[in-house]
């Protein structure tokens, strides 16, 4: 209940401040912005999770078999 309260008094000191018509201007350009982090930290994990993986397969040991050239 108390964010709702707060979300209220945001949103009319908004109005207040930049007026009715800016308001829907403002909305729409927090909401391009929170969908641009979004996007960014999608393209930022899954950059993080190739550099993992890359290491990951650069680490792991390659099986070769021995050779015994020491045969009589």
């Amino acid at each position: 209940m108390a964010f709702e309260n707060v979300l209220l008094i945001v949103i009319v000191i908004v109005v207040l401040l930049f007026g009715a018509k800016k308001f829907p201007e403002l909305a729409r350009a927090l909401g391009r912005a929170r969908a641009e982090f979004e996007k960014g930290k999608q393209e930022f994990n899954r950059e993080i999770s190739q550099d993992t993986d890359e290491n990951v397969k650069q680490n792991e040991p390659t099986f070769e078999p021995k050779r015994d050239d020491s045969t009589f």
